[in-house]
């Protein structure tokens, strides 16, 4: 990809301040690393333009269709990197009391023709800066780190024709940050959070059943109820670090049957499903739109069933299966003191 024109400011919403700076000699190699490394990650979700008259793809076009005035060029990038000083400070307005802020960084902007000459791609990245002292004259100087994983946020904006109604995009965020996708560049998700997460969770069960197919080991119970934790307990998911969170150290319980080759065929085939499946890596679950799935009914025996309607955080300690004198039970934990006295019995009473 060339790089036909490029923009680096520094953000400092503390001061509100836009900083610009000269972009080092370095800058084409590392957008150029930037990009492989946003278009390879599987943790990225597909958004389309609110509309042709919102600020920044309204710039992004003026920029394409403006390369011989460098004076608009400008303009139009330095006024996207206010705009997004203007929803930083909003953002930090609204989490002031809690303890977590806005993270700091540069907004680099590029806009590049692609291979074959035909199609540009705009890149908006946030990158962590920091400030080092130079050893040649003990300056305090501001710049970007190579490492990949002071990448904040960005947004890969595909323009195969600048005259279109609608343009997607591929945005990451390594936060919930809604400020970013929605308040600051104005694009909307191709695919919903509630579809996404009802998506997820089938394929998650689909495959969880199919590996467990004919087999009732504990481990299916044990995965499903970590994967409905996960969904329940966690602002922001990104799909392959929560599968891995869950298998890459899981340690099996019926170890005959779930080999550790067999966890590393199931981890690998979940994995997949975002593809497979047509769902986003990243998104942030609606429990309303799995409440119903996740419940699931045990039979006990005649008339009596075991429904479970969530995660529960000590599986094994709160439900059992013992065997006494060749008799099976299922021993459930109860909190419920009413419950408790309605079954006690003379045994347990002593």
């Amino acid at each position: 990809m060339t790089i036909i024109q490029k923009a680096i400011h520094i953000i400092d919403y503390e001061n509100s301040e836009v900083l610009s700076r000269e972009a080092p000699a370095a800058f084409e190699s590392y957008v150029t690393d930037l990009i492989s490394h946003i278009s390879s990650n599987s943790s990225v979700r597909e958004y389309k333009t609110r509309s042709n008259a919102t600020e920044v793809i309204g710039s992004v076009l003026t920029i394409c269709s403006e390369l011989d005035s460098s004076e608009i060029v400008f303009s139009k990038m330095e006024g996207i990197a206010r705009r997004l000083l203007l929803k930083e400070i909003e953002a930090q307005e609204q989490i002031a009391r809690t303890s977590t802020n806005v993270q700091k960084g540069s907004l680099l902007q590029a806009l590049l023709l692609d291979d074959s000459g035909d199609n540009y791609i705009y890149l908006l990245a946030k990158v962590e800066h920091s400030e080092w002292v130079d050893d040649s004259d003990y300056s305090y100087k501001t710049g970007f780190s190579k490492d990949k994983k002071t990448l904040w946020k960005s947004c890969l904006i595909d323009l195969p024709d600048i005259t279109a109604t609608e343009f997607h995009a591929k945005i990451h965020s390594n936060t919930v940050a809604k400020y970013w996708y929605d308040g600051f560049l104005e694009f909307d998700e191709m695919n919903s959070d509630e579809s996404n997460t009802t998506r997820a969770f089938k394929a998650i069960e689909a495959t969880l059943n199919q590996n467990f197919k004919g087999t009732p080991s504990p481990d299916h119970t044990i995965i499903r109820n970590h994967f409905i934790g996960y969904f329940k307990n966690t602002n922001h998911i990104d799909y392959p670090t929560m599968v891995n969170s869950i298998l890459e150290n899981y340690q099996a319980v019926d170890f005959e049957f779930m080999t550790q080759e067999k966890i590393s065929n199931i981890r690998t085939k979940l994995l997949e499903q975002p593809q497979k499946k047509n769902f986003d890596s990243q998104f942030s679950p609606v429990n309303s739109a799995i409440n119903a799935r996740i419940r699931r009914v045990y039979p006990i025996t005649d008339g009596i069933d075991l429904k479970v309607n969530r995660d529960i955080s000590d599986l094994s300690g709160t439900i059992q299966s013992v065997e006494e004198n060749g008799v099976k039970y299922i021993r459930v934990r109860t909190t419920n003191d009413a419950t408790y006295k309605k079954f006690q019995t003379t045994a347990t009473r002593q």
